[in-house]
C-alpha cells in the first residue's frame, strides 16, 4: 500500500521574518477622569486611563469599570515571544488553559531571558494586570484570565503561524497579535495558505461558534511610508486592525496611514515630548527595580489595549459574535481625540 497515495495537500515551509511592533478612534472623556483611584504605583502613569492625554482625555474605561466590567469571565491570549507566568502583576490572571509553547513545543510560555523576549509580557500586562496590589499598573480587564503563546521565540513558518491562530478557540476568546511582515516600505506579505484556514476556523468556530476575535497591530512602518494595506493580517476581513495616537492627540511619527485601520487607542509619540505606555516588564529574577516599564511602544502596545477593552464588551454581552464586535468598534468610536489631524470626512 503507498503511503504517500493518501497525502491531498502539502507544501515547503519556509522561514518568514515576523517583527515585534514596538517602536478605538479615541472615546471623548470629560476632563476629570472616571477611572477609580488605583493604589498601584504605575497607575499614575497610566495616562491614557486617568485622564492624562491631551484635553483631559483618555480611553474612557473607568466608566466600565464603575458598572462592573472587570474582563472577568473572559479569556485572552498574546500571541507573541511569550509571557511570564509567575510575575507578580500577572500570576494571579495567569490561565495555563490559554497557553503553550510552540517555539519549545511545550505547555511553558515563560521566554528565552535573552533581555530580546519581554514584548509579550508587556503586551499581557496591559491587558490584565492585577488591579489593587503594589505592582506596576492596571491591566484595562484587570479580572481576565491571561495567556501567552509563544510562537516568535525561534522559527516562525505558516505552520506555526496557524498552530498560534489556532491553539484551544473554544477557551480563548480573543487573541491578541503585535507582529507582522517587515514595515519597511517595500514588503507585501500575508499569512499563508495554513494560517489563513486558522483564521477562518477561528471566526466559523471558535467560541462555541460565536468566533474568535483577533486584534492586530497595525504597524510600525511609518517612516518608511509604509501602507497597512499590503500587510495581509492588518487587512484581513477577520482581523480588528489596530493604529496609535500621541499623548498630544497626533498621529505619531511611526503610525501606517490605510484603510485597513478600524480604529486607534493611545501609544507613544516623540520621545522627550509623548509619554509612553506603562505596563509590566519581564525579568525571571524578579528583581523589584525591573520588574514594570514605562517605555512601552509602537502599536505593538496599541492592539492590547484594544483587546482589554474587547473583554470588557463580552463581559457585558457574552453573545457578541466577532462581526457584533467589529460593528461596536465602528460605531462607538470618535475621532474628537485626533481632530487635530485634518482630512477627517464621513464615508458612505
Amino acid at each position: 500500500m503507498c503511503i504517500v497515495c493518501q497525502v491531498r495537500w502539502m507544501v515547503q515551509q519556509r522561514e518568514l521574518r515576523r517583527p515585534k511592533r514596538e517602536g478605538g478612534v479615541l472615546r471623548h472623556a470629560p476632563r476629570q477622569s472616571s477611572a477609580p483611584a488605583f493604589p498601584d504605583p504605575l497607575f499614575k502613569e497610566q495616562w491614557y486611563l486617568n485622564g492624562g492625554a491631551a484635553d483631559g482625555l483618555d480611553m474612557n474605561v473607568g466608566y466600565a469599570w464603575r458598572k462592573g466590567y472587570t474582563g472577568k469571565g473572559i479569556v485572552i491570549t498574546i500571541l507573541d515571544d511569550g509571557i511570564q507566568p509567575n510575575h507578580p502583576d500577572l500570576a494571579q490572571n495567569y490561565d495555563p488553559a490559554a497557553s503553550t509553547d510552540i517555539n519549545g513545543n511545550d505547555t511553558d510560555p515563560t521566554p528565552q531571558d535573552n533581555g530580546d523576549n519581554k514584548h509579550g509580557t508587556r503586551c499581557a500586562g496591559e491587558v490584565a494586570a492585577v488591579a489593587y496590589n503594589r505592582y506596576c499598573g492596571v491591566g484595562i480587564a484587570y479580572n481576565a484570565s491571561i495567556g501567552g503563546v509563544r510562537m516568535l521565540d525561534g522559527l516562525v513558518n505558516d505552520a506555526v503561524e496557524a498552530q498560534a491562530l489556532s491553539f484551544n478557540p473554544h477557551h480563548i476568546d480573543i487573541y491578541s497579535a503585535s507582529w507582522g511582515p517587515e514595515d519597511d516600505g517595500k514588503t507585501v506579505d500575508g499569512p499563508g495558505p495554513l494560517a489563513r484556514r486558522a483564521f477562518i476556523n477561528g471566526v466559523t468556530n471558535g467560541r462555541g461558534g460565536k468566533g474568535s476575535i483577533f486584534i492586530w497591530a497595525s504597524g510600525n512602518g511609518g517612516r518608511h511610508t509604509d501602507s497597512c494595506n499590503c500587510d495581509g493580517y492588518a487587512n484581513s476581513i477577520f482581523t480588528i486592525s489596530i493604529s496609535s495616537a500621541t499623548q498630544g492627540g497626533y498621529k505619531p511619527w511611526y503610525l501606517e496611514e490605510c484603510s485597513s485601520t478600524l480604529a486607534s487607542t493611545y501609544s507613544s509619540g516623540t520621545p522627550g515630548k509623548d509619554k509612553s505606555v506603562a505596563t509590566v516588564d519581564m525579568d525571571v529574577q524578579l528583581r523589584p527595580d525591573h520588574i514594570c516599564t514605562v517605555d512601552h511602544t509602537g502599536t505593538s502596545a496599541s492592539a492590547p489595549l484594544a483587546a482589554g477593552m474587547c473583554a470588557l464588551a463580552l463581559e457585558a454581552n457574552s453573545h457578541l459574535t466577532w462581526r457584533d464586535m467589529q460593528h461596536l468598534i465602528v460605531m462607538t468610536s470618535r475621532s474628537q481625540p485626533l481632530e487635530k489631524e485634518e482630512g477627517w470626512i464621513v464615508n458612505g
